[in-house]
């Protein structure tokens, strides 16, 4: 096809104003469903990261007020953490980022939920109340104690005495000097009446509930920073650390999607602004020597009979008129040229008459 017509350049412009915005939509559609995903992607991050605050708190609950149904509420929202972060690993493998990374994360999140089910588990041991597990098991076997064959020994109720203050001491400040007045005293107390069948399976029993509550204080941590709470809760850290270190890895493929919205887009615009450009200074330079051709030929038409070069208009449209105008130079002329003849043919008998 030939652009050698206003109607062909008119075509043209549409056609490059339409595979220019059609490009445009088609570049900004595929890049905002990468960015959709992208935010959708992040958007769980986000989300994870408030599982995991759930998941601190539930944590801190039950530490507080030893309530299991904290913890059965703690595994609810792992399994949501864990869900949502199955979801990422085929973005991961998409944009060829660390899926290591991803599972670093998987393995903390089971570190810290393992730790953490640890720790329910020895404070269940422990007792969640003052009448459960060892605690429980203790007050009874004080109970019994103080009120059997002992009864009647002032030095054996006072030392039992002694050694519930040290217990109950230990379990709210569960400090050491405590553990070991528990350790020592139950020792002697056991020694000292391991020879009275009436009391002396009671002792043992006291005894080992004694040293296996101190045992489970100092398993669980006698401060955050020690034993199984310094274990989940740098596990909980790790997971926070590494959850962070996901979203960095996304950050930089989200801002690289939104450079090549704003690259493409400019690119197809500035592209189809300049082919556009180009095609309308062509076609107006080509109109106005078209024109300019036109008028000098009407003023030249006036004084002489020209004809028009066809080849300088450009356009077919106007080459057509051109044609036209031509061929009116050429009927005039002729129209003309027999009108003399007739002149001098009547002036000739004119003459020959007179």
């Amino acid at each position: 096809m030939k652009f050698d017509s206003i109607k062909s350049r008119l075509v043209l412009m549409t056609l490059i104003c339409v595979i220019g915005m059609g490009g445009l939509v088609v570049s900004q559609h595929y890049f905002t469903q990468q960015l959709i995903s992208l935010n959708q992607q992040r958007d769980v991050l986000l989300r994870m990261g408030q599982d995991l605050l759930q998941m601190r708190r539930h944590e801190k609950d039950f530490l507080l007020r030893h309530d299991t149904s904290y913890f059965d509420d703690f595994l609810e929202q792992s399994y949501l953490f864990k869900g949502r972060l199955t979801t990422l690993i085929p973005l991961f493998n998409e944009y060829k980022l660390p899926v290591a990374d991803v599972e670093s994360l998987s393995t903390s999140i089971e570190a810290y939920s393992g730790a953490f089910q640890q720790v329910v588990l020895v404070q269940e041991r422990i007792g969640l109340t003052q009448n459960d597990g060892l605690r429980g098991r203790i007050l009874a076997l004080e109970n019994a104690l103080a009120e059997g064959p002992l009864a009647q020994k002032a030095q054996a109720i006072e030392q039992l005495t002694t050694m519930q203050l040290a217990t109950r001491n230990f379990q709210i400040t569960r400090e050491g000097y405590y553990a070991k007045q528990i350790k020592d005293m139950s020792a002697q107390f056991s020694a000292k009446y391991q020879n009275d069948p009436a009391v002396r399976g009671t002792i043992v029993q006291y005894r080992e509930a004694l040293i296996g509550l101190v045992d489970g204080v100092i398993t669980l941590g006698v401060t955050h920073n020690e034993g199984l709470r310094n274990e989940f809760r740098q596990s909980a850290h790790n997971v926070e650390t590494q959850l962070k270190g996901v979203d960095a890895a996304l950050q930089p493929v989200i801002e690289q999607q939104e450079g090549q919205v704003r690259i493409y887009s400019l690119s197809i615009a500035a592209l189809t602004s300049v082919v556009l450009i180009l095609v309308l200074i062509k076609s107006f330079a080509t109109f106005h020597r078209a024109f300019v051709n036109f008028l000098t030929f009407f003023y030249r038409c006036k004084r002489q009979y020209q004809m028009i070069d066809t080849r300088k208009l450009g356009f077919a449209e106007l080459k057509s008129l051109a044609e036209l105008a031509n061929e009116m130079v050429e009927s005039k002329r002729d129209i003309e040229a027999r009108l003399a003849s007739v002149e001098a043919e009547l002036a000739t008998k004119k003459a020959r008459s007179s």
